[in-house]
């Protein structure tokens, strides 16, 4: 009786671990979140350059490999950003109330990160709705609460 108690446990511990590694898998992402570390990076950064009269560049904010940041309003809808990105965006767009701008990070036209603004100063001299650019000229200057592509 034992014995077959135990085989029956194995097989029934084997099923779980088949079925959880096919959900696992086979999983596909419904929405990614804002990711939080980078918004609050960006937003200290922003801060910093105009406190130290530095220019305000990405690529160095950015721990991660990017080629091209598109940037828009909190209130673009996410028909209109797929669109401009050329492909589905699943960002997280309801946490945004304190966001001025937003930022998605691609690499090779495929999706890396996406971040907020949550600081004062505002952006301007941006294309709108989006600004699309590369990461060579992803640098701002700050200056009078006011960051200007540079």
């Amino acid at each position: 009786m034992g014995k077959a108690l135990i085989a029956v446990g194995t097989f029934l511990a084997l099923c779980f671990a088949i079925f959880g590694g096919i959900v696992y898998f086979t999983r596909d992402e419904d929405a990614v979140a804002v990711d939080a570390i980078l918004s609050e990076t960006i937003s200290r950064s922003v801060l910093e350059a105009e406190q130290n009269g530095e220019p305000l560049d990405l690529r160095t904010v950015a721990d991660f490999d990017f080629d091209r940041v598109l940037i828009f309003a909190p209130d673009t809808p996410r028909a209109a950003v797929s669109e401009a990105l050329g492909f589905e965006f699943l960002g997280e767009l309801r946490y945004t109330a304190e966001s001025s701008e937003m930022f998605v990070f691609t690499n090779r036209g495929r999706f890396v990160r996406f971040a907020d603004y949550r600081g004062r100063e505002r952006f301007a001299g941006l294309e709108r709705p989006f600004a699309y650019l590369d990461a060579n000229d992803a640098v701002f200057d700050v200056r009078d609460g006011v960051a200007r592509p540079g």
